[in-house]
């Protein structure tokens, strides 16, 4: 049973967060490095219902920040393990692993502060000595234009649609993995 956010396993949001997972090295300034287009994926939809089930939206902002906040933390190749700590809370040795684009890490340690969901949905994944961490996109090479590292994605995703004849098709290029379809120049 796997359970991920949808930013990191659909096309639509990925194109959006991509511009995140695209630094390759991993800083405290990486957490700060964000898509443009996050209105346009409006992965903000997902807090509408929480405000409608009674959540003050001062408190749902007030959460929010403190998980930035904490977010931020976790961007850092300075910070080693934390031992028991690390049982239960997303780290920076976790968090790592995280934006790491080779093959051993990729798709692992998604939940932002607490990591007891990956050990339960079975995205852990812990450094081992014989596999370096790469960052950057995996099948992307690197972008130095702001422009097109804000819109490659979303490029790739609508000349899809555009490709596709049916419905079926067209919602696989929007709600598919990233990756999956496209070809990955």
């Amino acid at each position: 049973m796997t359970a991920v956010p949808r930013s990191q396993r659909s096309a639509w949001c990925w194109a959006t967060h991509s511009v995140h997972h695209s630094a390759e090295q991993m800083t405290l300034l990486a957490s700060l490095r964000l898509g443009w287009t996050s209105l346009f994926s409006a992965g903000w939809l997902i807090y509408i219902p929480l405000v409608l089930l009674g959540l003050p939206p001062f408190v749902l902002v007030t959460l929010l920040m403190l998980n930035l906040r904490y977010q931020f933390f976790l961007h850092t190749e300075a910070v080693g393990r934390r031992g028991p700590l690390e049982w239960i809370f997303n780290t920076p040795a976790h968090h790592r692993l995280h934006h790491a684009s080779n093959n051993a890490y990729i798709d692992r340690n998604y939940w932002g502060v607490l990591i007891l969901f990956d050990r339960l949905f079975g995205t852990l994944a812990i450094e081992r000595l014989d596999v370096a961490i790469c960052y950057g996109l995996s099948q992307r090479r690197p972008a130095q234009n702001r422009v097109r590292l804000a819109f490659r994605e979303w490029v790739g995703i609508f000349a899809e649609v555009f490709a596709v004849r049916t419905a079926g098709g067209i919602a696989r290029a929007l709600f598919s993995p990233p990756g999956i379809l496209r070809d990955p120049r």
